[in-house]
Parts: structure tokens; sequence; C-alpha cells
């Protein structure tokens, strides 16, 4: 399937009954250029690193640039799979990216120019270890920032697992002439000469320019002291270098993360460093951040122990204190402009690993409306807070809007098609129906899909989907806009089988899809073929639009609908049908009501029926349709769908 073809038909929706007949009608989507919502994904946090679940727009509050913006919404975003042992209740009657199991995008990243030659060994085999404790559908990739090329994932442990191995340490330690610390020679590169003076008094036992005159000094600069001189060159040499290496470090990581945006859904980055220095007043991580934010990428940065002092190492640093404070704040304000967090890794501790797992279950998605002034390339400053204290919040510090976004949202519809690996951002579930079509040989078949989109304004989505048939020809395509997430359409094939996949985009920028295999066939029994069994809202008008329910209900009545079709049309004189409701565990149905026949033609008959399911008790049910001729019984169809307390 390649291409913007499948997006070439007009959407196609059921839009009305007349005697039985499912009427299509051409539809012209609309759709705007953009996603409507600003969203901004933060992490709720209790002490031990769970997410906390159940909040609203109203536990949080959202500021851009110092102003407070109203929050539309506020959506928790699971990444857990289905529990244990669920695989046992997976419905047949519908598909869902739900019932997928979740592979989430981990990379890991070694920054080896911050990194010691063979120090780091211990860190390196814990992120191992962590990678041999994902889940079996997560996919990991790892790199070395000194080379940074195309990004693999994959579930291959093994092989992810030799490639972090091999990826050693790559910087050299300074083996200075004078005795200086990082913090002094940083001070000194910047033009301090009190901590000239005071490094040139211990280094070489004399106050710098004690027998000189200041005016003659500036004025020959021969007349130098030489002693001096060299500390502040040397001081120089360090400041510089670590400064070069930090950009190149920063560089290769805004690097990985750009083409990251290419890839579905969020992305965690695990970078592995000793440390790195990022003064405030020479490294601004605004533009990483947004690169970050564009691309769904959250950065955890694991500090690697470093010794304070080696035995090999005659001369420690004065300033070893500050040394290792300066590394730490650099990688803290990295982990800071990407929503993550800062780490430090003892040997080989798995305990910091064990709390990324835990803060990866879940996420928040929340939603503002921007305004004109936000849509203009630049940065700008957000920050978000919880309103009540006992929990740990990590949001991004920045965001950017660009003032147009060449991509529609057709295009994101198909580059959803197109993918392989199925989005669960946002949860879809679609279910097929098969009818015969009148008077030819094909069949018509009806396709409703839900997608479970935020409460309130957020809950528009757009939806497209591809039909094709097993030669892998498109069979039928469309596009629609839906102001409740829900869409149902219908589509004429010849008989065989066939692939449906539906793909959806809410105003939150969330995406999912979901694919369904199916038959376009109806069995014949005793000279008759009936349809699948249809359950759907009961509507004022019977040639209102049919809604079917895909599994769940509020409703205090659900209508039960069905269609028969005879060779001869005499078979269909004495036809009688009861929709009967059943929990699977009573001997008899706990609801009976018979249905009422319509002859739709000659040899076509339609069967409705509406049952009363308020009394019903939350659980899941059977709702079976018995098909009888002159009190003969032929065959039954049947389907299933659930009552749940937290929907009535």
């Amino acid at each position: 399937m390649k291409g913007p073809a499948w997006l070439a038909l007009t959407a196609v929706g059921v839009t009305g009954l007349l005697g039985g007949v499912l009427l299509v009608a051409q539809q012209q989507p609309v759709f705007r250029s953009r996603v409507d919502l600003v969203t901004v994904d933060v992490s709720a946090l209790d002490r031990e690193g769970r997410p906390i679940q159940g909040l609203g727009p109203d536990d949080f509050t959202l500021r851009v640039d110092g102003e407070v913006r109203p929050l539309v919404s506020a959506q928790y975003v699971s990444q857990l799979g289905p529990a244990a042992g669920s695989r046992a209740s997976v419905p047949l009657h519908y598909s869902s990216n739900d019932l997928v199991t979740p592979g989430r995008l981990i990379l890991i990243a070694v920054d080896q120019r911050h990194i010691r030659r063979v120090d780091g060994t211990a860190g390196i085999r814990a992120a191992a270890d962590f990678i041999d404790a994902l889940t079996p559908a997560d996919l990991v990739g790892v790199v070395g920032l000194s080379r940074v090329g195309a990004v693999e994932f994959t579930t291959d442990r093994r092989a992810a697992r030799q490639q972090l191995e091999r990826l050693a340490g790559e910087a050299d330690p300074v083996e200075p002439f004078f005795t200086m610390g990082l913090a002094e020679a940083l001070a000194i590169g910047d033009g301090s000469r009190v901590k000239l003076r005071e490094v040139a008094l211990r280094e070489c036992g004399e106050v710098l320019m004690r027998r000189e005159n200041v005016q003659r000094l500036d004025e020959h600069a021969l007349l130098r002291d030489p002693c001096a001189t060299q500390i502040e060159q040397q001081a120089r040499a360090i400041a510089q270098q670590v400064r070069i290496e930090t950009t190149l470090s920063i560089g290769a990581l805004k690097h990985l993360i750009e083409p990251l945006k290419d890839f579905d859904g969020p992305k965690t980055l695990i970078l592995l460093s000793e440390g790195l220095v990022a003064e405030p007043q020479t490294v601004d991580f605004a533009d990483l951040g947004a690169a970050a934010q564009a691309a769904q990428v959250t950065v955890y940065v694991m500090q690697l122990e470093t010794p304070v002092f080696e035995a090999a190492d005659n001369r420690p640093s004065p300033s070893a204190s500050l040394d290792v404070q300066l590394r730490s704040d650099g990688l803290a304000r990295l982990a800071g402009a990407a929503r993550g967090a800062l780490f430090h890794v003892v040997g080989r501790d798995p305990r910091p690993f064990s709390r990324i797992s835990l803060e990866l279950s879940g996420y928040y998605l929340l939603a503002f409306e921007p305004r004109d002034s936000d849509r203009d390339g630049r940065l700008h400053r957000i920050r978000v807070t919880l309103n009540h204290a006992g929990g740990t919040l990590r949001a991004r510090p920045v965001f950017r809007l660009e003032p147009a976004d060449a991509r529609t949202t057709e295009d994101r519809l198909v580059m959803l098609l197109e993918a392989r690996e199925l989005a669960r951002e946002l949860p879809l579930r679609v279910a097929i129906y098969t009818y015969c079509e009148p008077n030819t040989p094909n069949y018509r078949v009806v396709v409703s899909a839900e997608a479970d989109t935020a409460a309130g304004r957020a809950s528009e989505a757009a939806l497209g989907f591809v039909l094709v048939d097993e030669r892998n020809v498109i069979a039928a395509s469309g596009v629609h806009r839906s102001d409740s997430g829900s869409y149902a359409f219908s589509a004429v094939v010849p008989p065989g089988s066939y692939t449906l996949k539906v793909v959806a985009i809410d105003r939150l920028g969330r995406r999912g899809s979901a694919q369904r295999p199916f038959v376009a066939r109806l069995a014949q029994t005793g000279g008759l073929q009936v349809s699948d069994l249809i359950l759907g809202e009961v509507l004022p008008r019977p040639e209102a639009p049919l809604r079917p329910v895909l599994d769940r209900t509020s409703r205090d009545r659900l209508l039960a609908y069905l269609e028969i079709y005879a060779d001869q049309s005499q078979a269909l004189d004495d036809l009688s049908v009861r929709i009967a409701v059943m929990d699977g565990h009573e001997a008899g149905p706990l609801i009976a009501v018979p249905a009422v026949i319509a002859r739709a033609g000659d040899s076509w008959a339609i069967a409705r029926a509406q049952l009363p399911i308020q009394d019903l008790p939350a659980g899941r049910y059977v709702a079976r349709a018995d098909v009888s001729v002159s009190g003969r019984p032929v065959t039954r169809v049947s389907r299933l769908f659930e009552m749940s307390a937290s929907f009535k």
C-alpha cells in the first residue's frame, strides 16, 4: 500500500435507511491544515516515581511567557500493555490497538567524549541489564555520540546489548603541568585575575606581579611573570577544550533527536555520561528542548560514577567538589530541557534504571488553544505546575510553533496508513458487519470505528481508512472529520478476503491505528443467508443513520438489526426472528424480544428489535438472533456487548 492514492476517493458515510437499504452519500471532507491545539506532555509522579492517575485540567496550572492559559484537556496516556493473562479475554467481535502489546521506543546514547577511557564500564553494563529487562515488544536503539548515524530500533536484545558494550569512553584526562582544577581553569579562562593570583601563589610561590609595575607590564608583555603566564595559557587551553567538547556533544545530541520526529509516538532517550560542563552564561538548551518537543523525546541522563581521587593521581584537583558540581549541573540542565531527570549511577546499581521504568508507564497530555502570537516560529517559555502537594511534575520549559505547517491532516493520515507499526497513543476500535448487496453477487461491508478522544472541546477526530484485498489492491478508501470520534462507512466489494486499516488523529495530536482482516461472505443455511447482527443506538426516527455499538454501552435500550436473504421469495412468507440477551451463565435468556420483520424486496427482509437493557447489571452479555421459518429453527447469529457501571 503506497502513496496518497488511498485518499483519492471522497469519504463515504452511512447516512440513512430507506426500506432497510443502507444509503451511502458522498461527502467532501473538511480539514484544518494543522492540529488545532498545542499539546504539552508532562509527567506527574509520586515519591516512588509512579505516574499519578486520575488528574484533570483543574489539577494543573499552565503559563506561557508568564501568563496563565486555560487548559482544554488533561489526558492520561498509559504506556503499559494489557495485564498478564488478559489475552484469554481478547474480543473477537472487534479489533483495537488497545489489545496490542505496546512497544516503547527507547534509545540509549553514550557520550563517549565525556567518559574516560576504561572508565564507565560498570555503568554501561547496568544499562545493558536495563535492555534485558525491557518488555519483549519494546524497541531499543543504541548509538554513540561520537559518530551519530541512522537510528535503528530493534527487539533483538542480544544485538543491542553487544552494540552498547562495544561503546567505550574516548576522553583522555588532561595532564597539566600545573595542578589546576576545572573550576579554576574556567574562571581564569574567563579572565578572573583573582583566581589567577590565587593559583599563581599556590603554584609559583609568589604573588602575581608582586615585583612588577602594572603599567609597565601592560606596555611590555615580555616582562610578564613567566610562571603566571604559563598558568593562564594552560587554563585557557583547558577551558577551550572543555567547551568545544560540550558543543560537540550537544550538537550530536540535537542531530540525534531531530530525525526521531519521523517515528510515531513518544520516545525516551537515555544518555550515559560522566559529566557535561554547560554553564548557563555560555550554553542555552532552548533549541535542544524545542527539538525534543517536536520529536516527542524525553531525555533521561545517567551520570556515571567517577572517583574524586585516583591512586595514580598524585595531584588531585584543588577544586574537586566544584568540578563535580559543574559536570553534574550541566547534565541536570540538559535533562530538564527535555522533560527528563538526572540520575547518578554508582557501579552497576540497577535502581536508577528501575526508576525510569516506573516513570515510563504513563504521562499526561495537556492541551491549550494557541494564539496567533504563539505561531511566530520563536521559542516561548512554558511553565506547568501541580495545584496540590505530594507530587513531582516534569515538563518542557519551551515550545515552538511554526507560522504554518506544510503537512495537512490528510498527509498525517497517509503517514499513519503507511506505517508498519500500529499507533497506540489514541485508543481506536474497529468492527465490521457484512451484508448482501441486492441484485448483485457482491457484498456490502459496514465498518464502525470509535476513537477514545478527550472529553469536551477536544473530542473531534480526523479518521482515514483503506480496504485492500488479498492481492493488496485497494477496494475502498476515504477520510472523514468526526465531531464525536465515531465514524461509520460502507463499501461494496466482491466476495473474498480483505484487510481493513483505520487511522485517527484527534485535536490533541494523538494518533491511533487499528487493523482487522475479514472475509466478505455469508454462509447459506436452509435456503437463507443471514447478515451480521448490528447492535446500535435506538434513534428517534427509523430512517436515521445506524450508529453501531462496538462493545460498551451506557444506553437503556439497544437496537438489534439484521437482514435475511432467500433464494425464493416464499421462503420469507413465514419468517420469524427472536432476539435474546444472555450472560453466558443462565440457562435461559435474560431478555427475549420478537423482531419486527419488514420486506425490503422479493427475496430480502429486515428484522429490527428494541432490547430493554436498563435492568442488566454490569457485565458482559451476548445478544443472539434466532431465525426460524414456519416455526422451524434455521440459523442464529450473535454479538457481544458490555454493560459497565462506569457507563451507566
